[in-house]
């Protein structure tokens, strides 16, 4: 008689618990796992945030946001315009403006609450 690894149990011993056919079972249903499962779906790309720029300045020079100093928003100190400071900010890893929650504020205090990381 033929061992099948188990001590003490033969083929015969194998085959009257049902090792074949409960081996089929489990090799058809990791088939079935495995060869069903589907790849996951990307999820349509959201607007990159340097995308909301320009309409964040919009935004502050619509609303004439101004600074405690009374200088424009929409423009820095250096004349440098919101939207190409955002961009660059946002291209080189700097400080993330927020330019989203900005463009769609409805108030300045709004604006000015947009969180800056």
């Amino acid at each position: 008689m033929l061992r099948a690894g188990c001590p003490g149990v033969g083929v015969d011993g194998l085959r009257a618990w049902g090792y074949n056919e409960r081996m089929r079972q489990l090799a058809l249903a990791a088939l079935l796992v495995l060869g069903c499962s589907s790849p996951p779906k990307p999820s349509p790309a959201a607007p990159a945030d340097g995308d909301w720029c320009a309409a964040a300045e919009a935004r502050l020079e619509k609303l004439d946001c101004r600074d405690p100093r009374g200088d424009p928003m929409w423009v820095n100190r250096r004349g440098e315009r919101f939207a190409d400071t955002c961009r660059t900010a946002y291209e080189q890893g700097g400080v993330f403006l927020n330019p989203q929650c900005i463009a769609e504020a409805a108030s300045c205090q709004e604006a000015n609450a947009c969180p800056a990381q």
